[in-house]
């Protein structure tokens, strides 16, 4: 399954920023992000691009970073406020690493893209160049960077923890079981075992966490979930379920709809 950018916004005239973000605020929870916007204070001679990829409720905290800056426009003073241009998200998985990102991808082609017009114009910081709104939008759509397909590699592991079958706390080891809840899939986690170590740097004990029931998206925020999920997806033969949009498989298509390959 893909986990493909998700469109949450996309305006060329741009959008107050508070007003998003709080009317967005669950759509941002634990997800990557790539942004655009515009600082009314830059008079549209410069454009800001910026990611956030730590997941939780970092991408919220990091677009609200520049309300707390630029406050919210204002009619009696026009240099304050902030436009919201452009906002792609996907899932945060853990397995990816940051540098191997959908968003730090997307955002490294800009730069490399918009290097000379860096170093020709005005600069004011690395993530801001001095181009109008639709000159960006104009580049990406020609180059179809909106429908951004390249496969997010997931983190190897080391011997050592391959052969100890040894991970994280929260490394799914295997999904087992499934259940249906109105219209959510559940997927029962099977955790690996995890070692705390002692000031001297000696394992202790091996604990391992519960089972959990837990949905895809929660599933793809942990190590090694969307792997797991995945495979425990093709091995049930659950992928297929245009096929037979009933009952369970009706409920995975929903579920998992906007991870889903048309």
């Amino acid at each position: 399954m893909s986990n493909n950018f998700k469109v949450l916004l996309k305006s060329r005239d741009g959008v107050e920023l508070k007003n998003f973000i709080e009317k967005n605020k669950d759509e941002l929870k634990n997800k990557r992000i790539f942004y655009i916007l515009q600082a009314n204070l830059d008079k549209k001679k410069f454009v800001k691009i910026g990611i956030s990829e730590r997941g939780q409720t970092s991408a919220y905290g990091r677009l609200n970073d520049y309300y707390h800056f630029y406050s919210k426009t204002n009619k009696t003073n026009p240099c304050l406020g902030v436009k919201l241009h452009l906002v792609l998200a996907n899932t945060f998985n853990s397995d990816v690493e940051y540098s191997n990102s959908r968003v730090r991808r997307l955002e490294t082609k800009l730069k490399q893209r918009f290097k000379t017009d860096f170093q020709e114009r005005e600069r004011r910081g690395e993530e801001r160049v001095a181009i109008s709104i639709k000159e960006l939008f104009d580049y990406l759509e020609a180059n179809k960077l909106l429908e951004e397909t390249e496969i997010e590699k997931p983190v190897r592991k080391t011997p050592r923890l391959q052969e100890k079958n040894q991970g994280s706390s929260d490394h799914v080891a295997k999904i087992i079981s499934h259940k249906q809840r109105k219209d959510t899939i559940l997927f029962e986690a099977e955790f690996k075992e995890s070692f705390s170590y002692n000031r001297d740097g000696k394992a202790t004990k091996p604990r391992k966490k519960p089972n959990q029931f837990l949905t895809y998206d929660q599933l793809v925020g942990k190590r090694n979930g969307k792997i797991a999920v995945d495979e425990y997806l093709l091995k049930n033969n659950k992928l297929d379920v245009k096929a037979n949009p009933e009952g369970v498989a009706a409920a995975l298509a929903k579920s998992l709809e906007k991870y889903l390959k048309p």
